[in-house]
């Protein structure tokens, strides 16, 4: 319905909930938040429901039902005779007879409004909502901007993935910057049915699309041409020739591109077309203001009577019926009777339980209140007989297949079915209710909670006085750090056994409480003391008695150093022959032969064997 693509012109709009709508209405003008719905769009939405008795009032009722609960005071407006006789190429009429006399029944038995408006009802209610005697107006239907309304609510659905319970209503305001960026006024949109297709022209102008009907509105086409009087040919010549030539040569700029395979017919535009846009069959100034006092009154629900309609249509018959009708109608109408502010509601709310900010509300504040369902929905019990349950036999109740299948089963075993929970109407039941709605109608009631609340909230132990910090001590000896210079640091080492694997210590025994295995170093005595170089023999000086005995040096007189460790000893450096160096080698090796190595490089302790001498 409407301009088709609109909406990606105007944007999603903004998401409210309809409940922060009401309690914002309920905080600043101290009364519900009234909204005119085009119900047309509802029967039409209705009619695709399947499954149960009468499934298309049964949505309905749905409907009315979560309207009740939520503190805003509808008013549903109908077609008239008087709307245009073609709509999208079809001739349009009032509909099912039936079906809308069923629907204005069961509203009026609701307590709610209707109004039937003389010629469309988008119009009639963006006309209502112009005059302020509605806060907004609710319907799927774009021409509602079209016709004047400043605020427009459509797609009333759920918010959240995990419930289909309808809470949010995507909002358009006119005055909102993001909908004022769009550029886009009621002159625009009226161009936009013309140029596009709307629902009285559909076709539009053949090839003209949602862009460049826009970009033409955003030029200022459509101010210009909802201006010109319908007897003003000339003007209205003139006004075409000039869009025709912006948009074959895009002169000024308005489009983003040129458009030069686009014709504009010589009839266009189609001027009893506009006038249904411009000129739309509305009530009287006195009809408006005997709809401004039905709002003003307050209207009763009709329980005895809604009670009967569910009966016939839906088939909740017999007792178990009306506690079905009871549990269904039971928090609505208590939300429904604290914002009209009915007589006796501090006698329906038995305590107040807890306190919350959700989502589904925009994170308005509720509370939970208990109440007796009862005592809310108060119809006569005792009237309602019990369903009789089927039978044959001469009386005897026939066996269910359940009952039949036990009987046959040798264990008597029977699958657990979970039975549903039977609803106690005399029992309470808890609900949420707008907390700006409770303070205003069960002032008291809400003052004890909080009072109680208060009493049973821990108190604060006085704060303890938090130690100072302690003041640095004066250092009396060694400075830090003083012995690294002379002791090196390094991490213990890991025990092991005599094989040179980690030895495995005793339960509760730390690594460093056993002792390290000592290893023998490699030279138990002293090295011999250095010949100074005067003692050398000279040449020509005949050997003593002991040098001659000693082994004969080898051919080589060449000098090897050696490195020795200085916890053996040694020196760090020794210049000997090649004999002594390969005994000192020998006899160094013999400990690491012993265990099986087998390399140049032999290193155990803080003592290494290095060969120097490249020699294999």
């Amino acid at each position: 319905m409407g301009i088709k693509g609109i909406y990606r012109e105007l944007g999603p709009g903004t998401r409210v909930s309809l409940s922060k709508l009401a309690a914002d209405t309920f905080e600043h003008q101290n009364r519900p938040f009234r909204i005119a719905i085009d119900i047309a769009i509802w029967q039409f939405q209705t009619q695709a429901a399947r499954g149960g008795t009468n499934p298309a009032i049964r949505t309905l009722f749905y409907r009315l039902v979560r309207l009740l609960g939520t503190p805003v005071q509808p008013i549903f407006v109908f077609d008239g005779p008087n709307k245009p006789v073609f709509k999208r190429n079809k001739r349009s009429g009032r509909g099912d007879g039936v079906a809308t006399a069923q629907a204005k029944q069961l509203i009026r038995l609701f307590g709610f409004a209707v109004h039937d408006a003389p010629g469309e009802a988008e119009a009639e209610c963006a006309l209502l909502q112009k005059h302020g005697i509605v806060d907004a107006v609710l319907s799927e239907d774009v021409d509602t901007i079209m016709f004047g309304c400043t605020k427009t609510l459509r797609n009333w659905s759920s918010e959240g993935k995990t419930s289909k319970t309808p809470t949010h209503v995507s909002l358009y305001d006119v005055h909102d910057p993001k909908i004022a960026e769009v550029g886009l006024d009621r002159e625009g949109m009226v161009l936009i049915a013309l140029m596009s297709g709307g629902d009285y022209l559909p076709d539009g102008i053949p090839g003209c699309g949602v862009k460049v009907a826009y970009e033409a509105a955003k030029a200022g086409f459509g101010k210009s041409i909802c201006r010109l009087k319908a007897s003003d040919a000339s003007g209205i010549k003139a006004w075409r020739e000039s869009l025709t030539h912006q948009l074959r040569t895009n002169e000024q700029g308005h489009f983003r591109t040129k458009h030069r395979a686009l014709i504009i017919p010589e009839d266009f535009p189609n001027i009893e077309v506009l006038r249904y846009y411009t000129h739309p069959v509305v009530s009287p100034q006195s009809t408006l203001d005997a709809v401004r006092q039905k709002l003003e009154r307050k209207q009763t629900i009709q329980l005895e009577a809604l009670r009967e309609f569910t009966r016939e249509t839906f088939d909740w018959d017999y007792k178990i019926g009306a506690v079905k009708f009871i549990r269904v109608l039971g928090q609505s109408l208590l939300v429904h009777n604290l914002s009209e502010g009915a007589t006796s509601p501090h006698g329906w709310v038995k305590r107040i339980s807890g306190r919350r900010q959700h989502f589904t509300t925009d994170a308005t504040p509720e509370l939970r209140l208990a109440y007796v369902p009862e005592e809310v929905v108060p119809i006569d019990l005792s009237k309602e007989v019990d369903e009789v349950v089927a039978s044959g036999r001469d009386g005897l109740a026939l066996n269910s297949d359940d009952d039949f299948g036990a009987d046959n089963d040798p264990s008597g075993a029977v699958d657990s079915v979970r039975a549903p929970k039977v609803f106690d109407v005399t029992k309470p039941d808890l609900t949420w209710v707008l907390e700006s709605v409770a303070r205003r109608f069960i002032p008291d009631t809400v003052r004890s909670w909080e009072e109680a609340a208060a009493a049973k909230a821990p108190r604060k132990s006085p704060a303890k006085k938090t130690a100072s910090a302690p003041k640095p001590k004066k250092s009396t000896g060694m400075p830090r750090g003083a012995l690294d210079g002379f002791v090196r640091v390094t991490k213990p080492k890991p025990v092991h056994d005599e094989t040179g694997r980690p030895a495995e210590l005793e339960p509760g025994a730390k690594a460093s409480q056993k002792p390290r295995l000592k290893v023998p170093p490699l030279l138990r005595s002293p090295p011999p003391a250095k010949i100074s170089p005067s003692k050398r023999r000279s040449r020509g000086e005949t050997p003593s008695p002991a040098e001659e005995q000693s082994p004969p040096p080898s051919p080589s007189k060449k000098k090897k150093s050696l490195e020795r460790s200085a916890t053996l000893y040694w020196s760090n450096e020794s210049e000997v022959d090649e004999t002594e160096r390969a005994a000192r080698i020998r006899s160094g090796s013999k400990l690491p032969e012993a265990r099986g190595v087998k390399a140049g490089v032999v290193r155990w302790s803080d003592v290494s064997l290095i060969d120097l001498t490249g020699d294999d």
